[in-house]
């Protein structure tokens, strides 16, 4: 056997062995989502894949940069982390019991950091209050604080693209009362430190997500409709040129959760009926809105 086929062959056997893993996290182009308590992930075209299959209740999934690890929310207090070549499972950051609920989960650009909401439920003089707060841990769990206090029900948030600032939806429940009595509403935005928190538009507004590539957001709205009712509106990061840019579809009530593909071509979303949601698809201007998937919750792009 000559040099050239032996190292042709170990070449070839490298390969092999190399690219079960590498096609595992190598796909820019899959949608992460929950199910009954589960992650998977899904490439348009494709059956959808599980990623976890545990008692834990994990939710509120979020790509890494590379879409090699998702973040998710593990029941009401804790945020973990999943390797999606090797499966690799693990609990990095945990709030006090006090705390409610996680509420929105996010990368910075870089991968070096994860930011997440929790909202503290609590009663005082007789009356439930809110505060709603971000924190920010490292992927490998180091360095967890809160960064942002005060707010109210957060329930998305976005970097830009070049990592300077980050973008939040807040909003108001029904029979209570916030914290802070005058905490911005709407679209918020601050940097990645918490500092220079100020509105960026004061408008009913959930389920927001960021654009990789250009200056814009996409959100839940309901300022045309009820609650449980929401539009799809897109807006820019300054928060001019606010318009709905899709309706729920015949035979549903509301539409949930737009993300953005990594290209900015595409938006995924939830469409509900009944108890259930469906993932749809559509370009960033509403057209082509098309049903891919059944009995889907949270889910990231």
């Amino acid at each position: 056997m000559t040099r050239l086929v032996r190292f042709t062959l170990l070449w070839l056997v490298a390969l092999v062995l190399i690219a079960p893993a590498a096609l595992a996290s190598a796909h820019p182009n899959r949608i992460v989502f929950q199910r009954d308590g589960d992650l998977y992930a899904l490439r348009l075209g494709h059956h959808p894949v599980r990623l976890t299959n545990t008692t834990a209740h994990e939710h509120q999934p979020a790509w890494s940069p590379t879409q090699g690890e998702v973040a998710f929310a593990v029941g009401r207090h804790a945020v973990g982390v999943l390797d999606v070549a090797t499966g690799r499972r693990r609990v990095i950051a945990s709030v006090p019991d006090r705390f409610d609920e996680i509420g929105a989960v996010t990368w910075s650009p870089s991968g070096t950091s994860i930011d997440f909401s929790a909202m503290n439920n609590f009663r005082l003089n007789g009356k439930y209050r809110l505060n709603g707060t971000v924190w920010t841990v490292s992927p490998n769990g180091f360095g967890l604080h809160r960064i942002v206090n005060g707010q109210g029900l957060i329930t998305g948030l976005g970097f830009l693209a070049d990592g300077t600032s980050v973008f939040e939806s807040t909003e108001w429940p029904n029979g209570v009362t916030l914290w802070r009595p005058h905490a911005p509403l709407g679209v918020n935005t601050f940097r990645p430190d918490g500092s220079d928190l100020h509105p960026v538009s004061k408008t009913l507004a959930s389920d927001l997500d960021t654009s990789d590539v250009s200056p814009r957001l996409v959100y839940r709205g309901w300022s045309k409709t009820c609650h449980g009712c929401g539009e799809i509106w897109r807006m820019s990061t300054d928060g001019r040129g606010a318009h709905v840019i899709a309706l729920p579809p015949k035979g549903y009530y509301g539409l949930y959760e737009p993300r953005f593909s990594p290209t900015g071509r595409r938006v995924a979303l939830l469409a509900a009926k009944g108890r259930t949601a469906s993932l749809w698809i559509m370009r960033p201007d509403g057209a082509r809105l098309h049903m891919v998937l059944p009995d889907v919750s949270s889910l990231d792009w």
